[in-house]
């Protein structure tokens, strides 16, 4: 009887060896609740002005190791390696709001129009101990590598508390997984922090962690041709980002990377190509490899850098830069006489025309040859229109004509485009001159004697056929 119950007893154990791996979310939820991590980008400078005013931006992450080293994505943490910078730029001739990683291409872009602010922030981990929303502790990190190619990972380290005093804490890491094995169909766990409360710091802290399941849904080589991404259909929202995904053997196969705007398919990032990320920082790759890390099948574009702070520009060379691309408001020139009188040129007129005196025998083109508008060439990249000046049957009595052409800018105020001069016989009542386009726009020609007396203006329109 004893020998029967005990081939009973095996027989049990040897079904329940090779029962299938089952995805158990409350053993994730419970087991690692304190491995997950909320990241915080913070610029400290913005934070000495007023608590919660640095706060920019967040993110997701997980403990990989007992002594502080966390996976998350590069593009949590991009800010504070690269930069921010807070802007408007043009779109559709309005002013739009944009926060970006800092680039000197969006500073010389000529849509660029204001900065805000400019800066570097700092990785904050928020670790929660509890269920509690108001137990947590706060810990300074610093980024130590980051991907250059197409894998969006990131390693960061936990160097202190908020107050810069060292850290004893041993932290409670993940098991790691191998992200080549996860099959298609194979149920996942994404894990994280999604901002459900963006209304400022206080209440962003107060945001709990949570569970999304579904399975993975296949394969994407589309976003990344070289690595590829895992689908899932697991929600996955802004803030999860960096956040870990669980296989059905409850262990992170995956990081949280994105979500498609037209399917709502979540991407994941295998979490083997973080062999590669972690590799510069020797004691963590080696720990990382006992602890389950592989290489990765695919991996030609995955590259990293130290996470070191690079240079940027600053707010006061992003300010000279912007007001040197601004064209310079009109201002009547200095040689301009205060008590000049515009009386002996009253009667004065200013046209433009397409004719030249030659063409017309000589002679000032009639009323039905003056015009305010020229089509012009797109492929001679611009034109010629003659300028015409008439102060019949009063002498222009000045051997000289300063002209002061503005444009007029696209908030409807004209700005100052180009001067010229141009010498004419003091003896006769009108004169003329050819003026190139190489630009389409609408101009204003203002017109002075070499004394300093105003005489007339004119505006033409020009623009290009397409």
């Amino acid at each position: 009887m004893r020998k029967v119950y005990y081939l009973f007893l095996v027989f049990i154990l040897t079904i329940a060896s090779c029962a299938k791996p089952k995805l158990d979310t409350k053993l994730i939820a419970a087991k690692y609740k304190k491995s997950i991590v909320k990241v915080l980008t913070i610029d400290p400078k913005l934070e000495k002005i007023k608590p919660g005013k640095g706060y920019l931006g967040r993110g997701s992450g997980f403990f990989v190791t007992s002594d502080g080293y966390i996976f998350t994505n590069r593009h949590v943490v991009e800010t504070c390696v690269k930069g921010y910078i807070d802007y408007d730029y043009k779109v559709n001739n309005k002013n739009t709001a944009k926060f970006a990683v800092y680039s000197d291409e969006i500073v010389n872009d000529k849509n660029f129009v204001k900065v805000y602010q400019v800066g570097h922030t700092i990785p904050v981990i928020q670790v929660f101990n509890n269920d509690n929303e108001n137990d947590y502790k706060l810990y300074k990190a610093e980024v130590v590598s980051i991907g250059t190619g197409s894998f969006d990972g990131a390693l960061l380290k936990v160097i202190s508390d908020m107050d810069d005093n060292p850290v004893n804490t041993k932290f409670v890491p993940v098991p790691v997984g191998n992200s080549d094995k996860v099959s298609q169909g194979e149920s996942l766990c994404v894990y994280g922090y999604p901002a459900q409360v963006t209304r400022g710091a206080d209440l962003m802290l107060k945001d709990m962690s949570t569970l999304s399941v579904g399975i993975m849904s296949g394969l994407d080589f589309v976003f990344n041709s070289d690595y590829g991404y895992m689908k899932t259909d697991a929600e996955i929202h802004p803030g999860n980002s960096g956040g870990p995904v669980f296989n059905e053997e409850n262990k992170v196969v995956g990081i949280a990377t994105a979500k498609g705007n037209k399917t709502g398919i979540g991407l994941v990032g295998g979490i083997n190509g973080m062999y590669y990320i972690s590799a510069i920082d020797s004691k963590a790759h080696s720990e990382l490899i006992k602890n389950g890390l592989v290489l990765p099948k695919r991996s030609p574009s995955i590259n990293s850098e130290k996470g070191t702070k690079q240079s940027i520009k600053t707010l006061k060379e992003i300010n000279a830069i912007v007001e040197a691309r601004k064209p310079k408001e009109f201002k009547t020139p200095s040689f301009v006489k205060k008590t000049a009188n515009v009386d002996y040129y009253k009667n004065s007129k200013i046209f433009f025309s397409n004719i030249s005196p030659k063409e017309n025998n000589n002679k000032l083109p009639d009323v039905s040859k003056r015009f305010a508008k020229f089509s012009m060439d797109l492929k001679n990249k611009g034109g010629k229109i003659w300028v015409y000046l008439d102060n019949y049957p009063a002498s222009l009595k000045t051997d000289q004509i300063k002209v002061y052409i503005d444009k007029l800018s696209e908030n409807d105020t004209y700005k100052k485009f180009k001067d010229v001069v141009y010498n004419v016989s003091k003896y006769s009542g009108n004169t003329y001159f050819s003026y190139d386009f190489y630009e389409e726009g609408t101009f204003k020609f203002f017109m002075y004697s070499k004394e300093g007396k105003y005489i007339n203006n004119g505006i033409v329109e020009v623009y290009f056929k397409k």
